[in-house]
């Protein structure tokens, strides 16, 4: 099992690099939509337009994306509550970092726990 503090930081590069690629993939679709408004505007049809857009490649890529960048922030937050259990923060003070209540700061806590990032409380 990995440091915890250690995890941590890997958790963040993965969460970061996740969020890098749905940016510049969110730029591209943008720009894709534009396109689409404009063909709407000039009278195209919906089907014409969303084929000739790539309509359903970019919904699949856009949730696709999306679906890894929350794993990872899911991810970031089960391995930062078991860093901050490590350097011995209790639920309370986990509440605290996260600006969330003590139920939900002990979700993460218990998150942790289960993907065995820490040894379970006795």
């Amino acid at each position: 099992m990995p440091d915890p503090r250690e995890q941590f930081v890997r958790d963040v590069r993965a969460y970061r690099s996740a969020g890098e690629r749905l940016v510049s993939v969110v730029s591209e679709f943008n720009a894709m939509n534009t396109g689409a408004l404009g063909d709407l505007e000039l009278g195209m049809s919906l089907t014409e337009s969303f084929e000739r857009r790539g309509s359903a490649v970019w919904s699949r890529k856009i949730s696709m994306l999306l679906e890894e960048f929350e794993a990872c922030r899911r991810a970031t937050r089960a391995s930062a509550a078991a860093a901050l259990m490590a350097e011995g923060r209790n639920v309370a003070d986990i509440g605290r970092a996260f600006g969330v209540s003590h139920q939900r700061a002990s979700r993460f806590s218990r998150v942790a726990r289960d993907e065995d990032t820490l040894p379970s409380e006795a």
